[in-house]
This record gives structure tokens, C-alpha cells and sequence, in this order.
């Protein structure tokens, strides 16, 4: 049995999280922990990255540190009005920030988790992604993206 280190604890988290939101408000959208190989009959599709992390120290002469992660949310979406509103969607149930959870691993597949915490988000920015490429010269799943990124901590210091 193996656990999820931290990095993948807060892609787990935050998946988990928009899963269930998601599955509130809309219909046939995916939500994954990687960057996937898609086609355009998988759109819409989510992809929680983690990305650059920063350790601060608590205090001086101490190694422990509190961790700031960056969040990359890659939206593939059919067309701009659903990358919009998606986008919109995302960010507005990202805002409060989400529970964090210790997963367990076992034979490969989560077999469990616990609530640790909480993740909360700092920073939030959104950009459409510009491949400098006609649209329609691009592949289909590459037409209509966009990134989110978030600055995310949970506030835990870690030894």
C-alpha cells in the first residue's frame, strides 16, 4: 500500500472537487489528473496540473516550510461560448478553495481517502491559449483552450 505525496494529493483534491461540482451543473464533461490523449469526441475535457511549487520557511533557523503550489487547469472545449462558460464555472467554484484529502493507494487505484485540511486559493488568472495558429488550421482539440492557473496552500507546515 503507498500513499499520494503532496503534488498529487492537491491534483487529486481539486479533481475530486470539480468532479463533483461539475456533475451538479453539467453534463459529459471529464475531469483528469494528466494531460490527456484526446480526440474531439472526448470534448469537453478538464486537466488539473500541478505545477511549479514554492517552499518558505516558517521561521529562521528552522527547516520546516509552508508549500505554495501552482495549479494549471487546462479546459478543451467544443467551441468559445463552452470554453467561456466554462472557464466562468471553474473559477467560480474554485474561489473558496476545496477540501484537501490523504489518499491511499493500493494495487495502482485509490482504495481510500481522508479529509486532511483545506486547500485554499490565493491567486486565480485565466488565459485563452493563442497557439498563433489559424483555428481552423489547428486539430479540433486544439481550437478552443484555455488555462487557468491557481496559487493554491493548504497552510500546513511541513517537517
Amino acid at each position: 500500500m503507498g500513499v499520494y505525496r503532496q503534488s498529487r494529493a492537491y491534483e487529486a483534491s481539486i479533481v475530486d472537487h470539480l468532479t463533483t461540482q461539475l456533475q451538479t451543473s453539467w453534463s459529459n464533461v471529464t475531469v483528469k489528473n494528466y494531460f490527456p490523449d484526446i480526440d474531439r469526441s472526448d470534448l469537453p475535457i478538464i486537466c488539473v496540473v500541478a505545477g511549479r511549487t514554492q517552499h518558505s520557511r516558517v521561521e529562521i533557523g528552522s527547516s520546516s516550510t509552508r508549500r505554495d503550489v501552482q495549479i494549471f487547469i487546462h479546459i478543451f472545449a467544443e467551441n468559445d461560448g463552452q470554453r467561456l462558460d466554462l472557464k466562468d464555472y471553474l473559477i467560480s467554484v474554485l474561489k473558496d478553495g476545496c477540501t484537501y484529502y490523504d489518499y491511499i493507494i493500493a494495487n495502482g487505484q485509490v482504495s481510500s481517502k481522508t479529509e486532511n485540511g483545506n486547500i485554499v486559493v490565493t491567486s486565480i488568472s485565466d488565459n485563452p491559449i493563442d497557439l498563433l495558429t489559424e483555428k481552423s488550421e489547428l486539430e479540433e482539440t486544439d481550437r478552443y483552450r484555455h488555462l487557468i492557473e491557481l496559487t493554491v496552500r493548504t497552510g500546513k507546515v511541513e517537517t
